[in-house]
């Protein structure tokens, strides 16, 4: 009967483990930090991520819609085709983002550090990006 005990303990040790993984969205709400995460198409509408590490982070598809990114390190960061309207970027490292297809209308990017940028098919229609050294090309 003890055996028992100790088997059903054993097994049970893993499952708990995994349950007390926080998942990587989860993980950048509290913490602030998520480098090289995956957070394809995950919601962000209005999150409060002043000064977040999302260096390498894969955000394709992510919706920023509002998020506060001020001071966030992106650089390295994916966010292919994502919804960035609103947004404020003000002081934020994009250095080396891929932005292409990605919707900055009406974003606040101003004084962001932004070298080695891909920009092909942003849309930043009412943006404000004063003092950012962000180059766009063919976008709308």
């Amino acid at each position: 009967m003890i055996q028992l005990g100790w088997l059903a303990l054993l097994l049970a040790l893993p499952l708990q483990a995994v349950e007390h993984r926080p998942d990587p969205r989860e993980r950048l709400l509290d913490q602030r930090a998520c480098r090289g995460c995956n957070l394809r198409r995950v919601e962000l509408q209005e999150a409060h991520l002043i000064g977040a590490d999302l260096r390498d982070a894969d955000l394709e598809g992510a919706d920023l819609r509002g998020a506060n990114l001020e001071g966030a390190d992106l650089s390295g960061a994916r966010l292919v085709m994502a919804d960035l309207r609103g947004a404020t970027l003000t002081n934020a490292d994009l250095t080396g983002t891929d932005l292409r297809g990605a919707d900055l209308r009406s974003a606040v990017v101003i004084n962001a550090f932004a070298p080695d940028v891909r920009t092909e098919g942003i849309r930043f229609a009412g943006a404000k990006l004063t003092g950012s050294d962000l180059i766009i090309g063919g976008g709308d």
